[in-house]
């Protein structure tokens, strides 16, 4: 049997963390124009800050897009759209700037 190492004593004793990743992504900043990827078991205090500020910025995008979809789909079925109609075209012949 193998010994567990901290991260995994983290998973489990705590169903918050869980979810920790194996490894983070550091965002290309300043100066260091690679991105490094390194095991969150050696990552520093602000290596962890810069990949959550990095994983932000992707959820915000995501979640724009999301939300741009759901607009569309709104819209459409406002416009009397049903499933296999075209979305845009829908939106569109509704004039969806209204």
């Amino acid at each position: 049997m193998t010994a567990k190492t901290k991260l995994d004593r983290l998973r489990e004793d705590n169903c918050f963390l869980a979810d920790i990743p194996d490894t983070v992504r550091i965002p290309a900043l300043g100066q260091c124009q690679d991105e490094v990827s390194k095991p969150i078991e050696t990552a520093s205090i602000d290596d962890i800050a810069f990949a959550q500020l990095a994983l932000q910025t992707r959820a915000s995008a995501l979640y724009g897009e999301i939300d741009a979809l759901r607009r569309i789909y709104d819209m459409a079925r406002k416009n009397g759209a049903r499933g296999a109609d075209n979305a845009l075209d829908a939106v569109s012949d509704g004039k969806a700037g209204k």
